[in-house]
């Protein structure tokens, strides 16, 4: 894949106006990745430095290409500048320009979460030493007080929120991937909305919404996150299952997933025990949403690539229903059918 660019005059005359002393001759301009949505990034750093390490350098921004009419886009702002005040994981933004939708960000480099699993895949001890890092940072996430942040508290998880992420995950993933629309019984609905209302039930704090493997950084021994516009109230659970239970990684067992999982229930003061059923919940709602994303964006978005973690979400939403969720067999029935 061709990584370099070229950018365009006004996306060159934004650079000028941002970064001191830029010169497009002497500046190299690189693709540094794209997002489910249609925004995408550019690493942009001087030529007299490596691209490697151009990464850990002050000089290396990010540009990020974003229809500024998004809704998100004025909550993005919000919410770094409010998390700023209190906690340093979020990118630091340097410049802005909503009428031609240009944001030049913090570089916090390529190694995400993901990657890091990757390149350590034999070395279980170490990647939960980095997992641990990363719920250190979660729970202070969870922490922050959202009161005077209306971004945050404007959204929320609630039960049609909850039932909007089952409905993607039938429609997408159960009619159009697999094209067993007949699994969604009338049982299904009445356990969907049973699911919706028990996890809207749960106490809220600020919730990252998309906290996977590849919105994580590991930026020169620090953690950061990135793609935080989608934060809102909600069940802390979520973030957590999504962490643990995200389809990208692989390298973490069942016992890993349990040791992690007690570590951040002890770091919030919580008894596990009675907080496993909030966990087990929330997990099988983000792993549907997920589902239902990764069908969507296979089919409907030319994205092929997502196709690969459908059959480990199945898995892993089969596994929580069968061994931690009971009172639930006719959406574990679903699962089962399309695995």
């Amino acid at each position: 894949m061709e990584l370099t660019v070229k950018l365009t005059p006004e996306q060159i005359k934004f650079l000028e106006s941002s970064i001191d002393n830029f010169n497009i001759s002497e500046w190299n301009v690189e693709l540094a990745g794209q997002a489910a949505s249609t925004r995408r990034f550019f690493r942009v750093y001087p030529k007299s430095e490596s691209s490697e390490s151009s990464i850990i350098k002050q000089k290396s921004r990010i540009l990020v290409l974003w229809d500024s009419n998004d809704e998100d886009w004025p909550r993005f702002f919000e919410i770094e500048t409010h998390v700023a005040s209190t906690i340093r994981l979020l990118p630091k933004i340097y410049a802005s320009d909503p009428a031609h939708g240009f944001i030049l960000e913090e570089d916090l480099g390529a190694v995400t979460l993901k990657k890091f699993c990757l390149d350590n895949s034999g070395n279980l001890s170490l990647i939960e030493t980095v997992y641990r890092q990363v719920i250190d940072a979660l729970c202070a996430w969870h922490r922050v007080d959202t009161g005077n942040c209306n971004a945050i508290t404007s959204r929320m998880m609630d039960v049609e929120t909850f039932l909007w992420e089952s409905d993607y995950f039938a429609r997408h993933c159960a009619v159009e991937f697999f094209a067993k629309g007949y699994l969604l019984t009338a049982d299904w609905e009445s356990e969907r909305k049973q699911l919706a209302e028990y996890a809207a039930g749960i106490p809220k704090v600020n919730m990252h919404r998309d906290f996977q493997s590849e919105n994580i950084l590991i930026c020169n021994g620090r953690v950061r996150f990135v793609d935080h516009q989608g934060a809102r109230l909600g069940p802390p659970h979520y973030d957590l299952a999504s962490l643990l239970l995200d389809p990208y990684v692989t390298q973490l067992g069942d016992n890993s997933v349990g040791r992690l999982a007690d570590y951040y229930f002890d770091k919030q003061g919580l008894s596990s025990e009675s907080e496993k059923k909030h966990y087990y919940v929330c997990a099988a709602q983000r792993l549907m949403q997920a589902l239902g994303a990764y069908a969507n964006l296979s089919i409907n978005k030319e994205k092929p690539r997502y196709r690969e973690f459908i059959p480990i979400a199945l898995k892993r939403l089969s596994s929580i229903l069968d061994e931690h969720l009971p009172d639930y067999p006719a959406i574990r029935a679903v699962a089962g059918g399309l695995i």
